[in-house]
């Protein structure tokens, strides 16, 4: 380990009068106060200093820590880099202990980074001591992975510095699709930003002194912003998932009918004791909304296409397209009365049919079944 000097950082002096100095971690916050804290330090962080310094920062700690990695993350572009990475590099030069998955967001944003660069075979040619690991398709996949929650926090922070007003330049779905997530890895994404809404709702709601207290410089409008911003990466993590199933459909050398690419979607369309007819399961192929009813569970089923793809298709049993949180079911108590007045409503009305009724909503899972009606396509 190489001992460094610990830069010396000039924040804006007239304003540490109200924001206090830099914060200092010789003494170890309590676990019960640790994370209001680190969010208190972020906060002071972003307020004095810009996206320029991050990369000094980084450059900082690594060359105390890792002078191989440190000579290649200095071809890493600061455009690049998430303003928490050069932040608990910093706290940690000062005194705080990183946690196990601290350390492990800023080595593999570090690595995931670098390997971008292309420099990693470089580095390793340079340093004759140094053995190349075996890079494994798991590791691949988990640096990409890091790199577009990186990228995200990124995006997150842009927010913040914008007030946490989100524009149209702050668009999830545009990052995840630019940087061609890996679908298995969706769920590592999902799992980062799940534990941010919590923890947001959590302040929101008032369920916890110590992030209410971590997050007092946001006020209660700008926290509604950012618990937004949250569910919105997390249906287009979703959206992502459906664009990609679509997307794996194999090219067609000719046209193929409606008919034919739906043969394999059970459903029936009859349904005596209703006296009821069903539509057939071509006219699924290209809509954008439709009503299901599935007879054996008494479920009304809403199936909506995702807003990013627009349009509902089938592959064998399976619809795709769908979005995740639009596409619901609900137990019908009365379903002679529902299903009289969903099949003479208007396109409006019909949902308004469906947000009436006073039953548990669920997903619905997209599959066909010897029970499922095809009631109302759009």
């Amino acid at each position: 380990m190489v001992a460094t000097k610990l830069r010396v950082l000039n924040p804006k002096s007239a304003d540490i009068k109200y924001t206090g100095p830099e914060p200092d971690w010789t003494v170890q916050p309590g676990p019960e106060h640790r994370q209001s804290a680190v969010m208190r330090a972020f906060g002071w962080y972003g307020y004095h200093y810009d996206k320029k310094i991050v990369k000094q920062l980084v450059l900082d700690w690594l060359l105390e820590h890792d002078a191989g990695q440190h000579r290649a993350f200095g071809r890493v572009p600061e455009s690049a880099l998430p303003n928490t990475l050069g932040w608990l590099c910093r706290m940690n030069q000062r005194g705080l202990v990183l946690t196990t998955r601290e350390l492990e967001f800023v080595s593999d944003t570090v690595r995931a980074n670098i390997e971008a660069t292309g420099s990693v075979k470089q580095v390793v040619a340079e340093s004759a001591a140094t053995e190349p690991e075996r890079v494994t398709i798991q590791d691949r996949l988990r640096a990409k992975a890091v790199e577009i929650v990186a990228e995200l926090e990124g995006l997150y922070d842009d927010v913040i510095r914008n007030d946490a007003k989100m524009t149209a330049d702050h668009r999830p779905i545009a990052v995840i699709r630019g940087m061609n997530l890996p679908t298995q890895m969706v769920s590592m994404v999902r799992d980062v930003w799940a534990a941010r809404l919590e923890e947001l709702q959590a302040v929101q709601q008032g369920r916890d002194a110590d992030l209410v207290e971590g997050y007092g410089n946001f006020s209660k409008i700008q926290i509604r912003n950012l618990v937004k911003l949250s569910e919105q990466v997390l249906a287009d993590c979703a959206s992502f998932v459906q664009i990609k199933r679509v997307e794996k459909r194999p090219r067609k050398a000719k046209a193929v009918s409606p008919e034919h690419r739906a043969r394999k979607f059970r459903h029936i369309t009859e349904f005596g004791e209703f006296k009821l007819t069903g539509l057939p399961a071509s006219k699924l192929i290209d809509a954008s909304e439709a009503w299901l009813y599935d007879t054996k569970k008494r479920k009304l089923i809403h199936a909506v296409a995702d807003s990013h793809i627009g349009t509902i298709s089938i592959k064998n049993n399976m619809l795709l397209g769908l979005g995740e949180a639009e596409s619901q079911q609900k137990t019908l108590r009365r379903p002679t009365d529902t299903l009289k007045a969903l099949m003479t409503a208007s396109k409006p009305n019909a949902r308004r049919v469906f947000r009436d009724i006073k039953t548990t909503e669920t997903a619905f899972n997209g599959r066909g079944t010897d029970t499922l009606m095809i009631l109302r396509v759009w």
